[in-house]
């Protein structure tokens, strides 16, 4: 697997995002995470959120839907004593995505409004839903999926970490991997700057994760993100 991240702050002088990468055995585990600017501690979020699902991957680095499900139950579940411990001064919310891979299968889980985007030859063939209203209106038909970006409901969350009640991650079913296909895992800041096409094009013109992700950063850069912008590329 050929790895690369990015974790940018914006325009904004808080980076409330955090990125998660280990590997061990050959297994690979991948996060990222946005801490809600409504949370009191918002950067302390994104890490307990990302700190747990390390800690989740060093006692049980299987790959298997179950165990990413449960990295997020134990997530939130932090989150949850955080928000209700005698210090508390508010709820800790957070949009997170993780992938758990060995190389041969790639397993993902999302929560809020991170993604992840899947691509084979060079072309897109899954990107996780959102949890947000306006993913809710695009699923009615109301616009088309790149109209998501542009909607005012994008960061209207519909589920995500730190819910009452707990909200339950979606889990992919297993995408079994095929030499040079590719995965992208970010936060919203970063995929409202880059079209779908940007990510199959630039993916198609690079010849490393490393230069994809520089590629992606470039036209994010361009148009001036207002929010912290994180990712993770893999190429495998």
């Amino acid at each position: 697997m050929d790895i690369s991240s990015a974790r940018n702050s914006g325009g904004t002088s808080l980076n409330r995002d955090y990125i998660g990468m280990l590997e061990d055995g050959g297994v690979g585990c991948f996060a990222v995470c946005d801490g809600s600017p409504g949370s009191p501690e918002a950067v302390d979020t994104a890490e307990t959120v990302i700190d747990s699902f390390m800690d989740d991957f060093k006692a049980t680095s299987g790959v298997t839907r179950e165990t990413v499900a449960e990295y997020f139950r134990n997530a939130d579940e932090k989150l949850w004593s955080i928000s209700r411990g005698p210090d508390a001064e508010g709820e800790h919310r957070a949009s997170a995505a993780l992938v758990l891979t060995d190389g041969s299968v790639v397993i993902s889980g999302h929560l809020g409004n991170c993604r992840m985007y899947y691509l084979s030859e060079n072309f897109l063939q899954y990107i996780t839903p959102d949890h947000s209203l306006a993913y809710k209106a695009h699923s009615e038909g109301k616009f088309r999926f790149p109209g998501i970006r542009k909607s005012r409901d994008r960061r209207k969350l519909t589920a995500y970490m730190g819910a009452d009640p707990m909200c339950a991650a979606d889990v992919i079913e297993p995408i079994a991997v095929r030499k040079g296909d590719a995965v992208l895992i970010c936060t919203d800041g970063f995929w409202e700057k880059v079209t779908e096409r940007q990510v199959e094009r630039t993916l198609k013109r690079s010849k490393s994760s490393s230069e994809w992700l520089r590629r992606m950063l470039k036209i994010v850069k361009k148009r001036v993100p207002e929010d912290n912008y994180s990712a993770v590329t893999i190429i495998f």
